[in-house]
């Protein structure tokens, strides 16, 4: 059953911030699904919150890394960047917020996953930022994003090279011109355990070629092995193409 009347108050307490006009709140969590299939309660849902977040973001973490380096290329600069603002990224951070539980999804989106699909998540957070822009300015956006993000930029101030390795070979598959659209694909191959103590094996596919696998006791963490195990495997093919 969907969530349709969210917690708002739980929510808001859980993140440490209060908003002035909880309407804005209860609109960032609004899946189109949901509209679609509630048209009586008006056709707004997140996709323009979505819309607005993504500039927040994208200027804040330009902005936070071009403070916090000074001495880095533009290029090194533009590589975070693309891996703090891209999808898988802001999934794990929705995901340490708990948003795939408050989100207000349709019967069909609810029951094939919703919840926790990353593009979904992404967006919810995406739309989450803009909602506290409109509602309390850039400062206070500014302040929930480094305090939200805090994990995945202490992660460059501590030397990773590969900050977000689904992220990362994404970008690298885009720039090789590799896969379908440029865009590695996860399957799951072995699911074992209890479910207090479950077991992933999970591979990652590039046009039709098994790269990587990882496993892990969550999708997540296999996916995120499985990537860097492709990464390491495209980096060193390209290496050779190289003249």
């Amino acid at each position: 059953m969907s969530v349709t009347t969210p917690d708002l108050s739980a929510l808001q307490q859980r993140i440490d911030l209060h908003f002035r006009d909880e309407a804005l709140l209860r609109l960032a969590l609004t899946h189109p699904s949901y509209t679609n299939e509630h048209p009586e309660e008006g056709r707004e849902n997140n996709e323009r919150l979505e819309f607005l977040g993504d500039a927040a973001l994208g200027f804040v973490v330009a902005d936070e890394l071009y403070l916090s380096f000074p001495d880095e290329e533009e290029g090194r600069l533009t590589e975070w960047r693309s891996q703090l603002v891209m999808g898988a990224s802001l999934a794990v951070v929705a995901t340490r917020l708990d948003l795939g539980s408050v989100l207000r999804l349709g019967r069909g989106e609810e029951t094939t996953g919703g919840r926790e699909r990353s593009s979904n998540l992404e967006r919810v957070y995406e739309a989450l930022l803009a909602a506290i822009l409109l509602d309390q300015g850039i400062d206070a956006t500014r302040a929930f994003i480094k305090r939200t993000m805090a994990d995945e930029f202490e992660q460059l101030t501590a030397g990773s090279t590969d900050l977000n390795p689904k992220g990362a070979l994404q970008q690298l598959a885009q720039q090789l011109g590799e896969g379908p659209g440029g865009r590695p694909e996860y399957v799951t191959v072995d699911a074992q355990g209890p479910e207090h103590a479950p077991h992933f094996e999970v591979e990652v596919w590039l046009d039709g070629e098994t790269l990587g696998r990882g496993s892990g006791t969550s999708k997540q963490e296999a996916e995120k092995i499985a990537a860097q195990e492709a990464l390491q495997a495209l980096r060193a093919a390209a290496g050779k193409a190289q003249p």
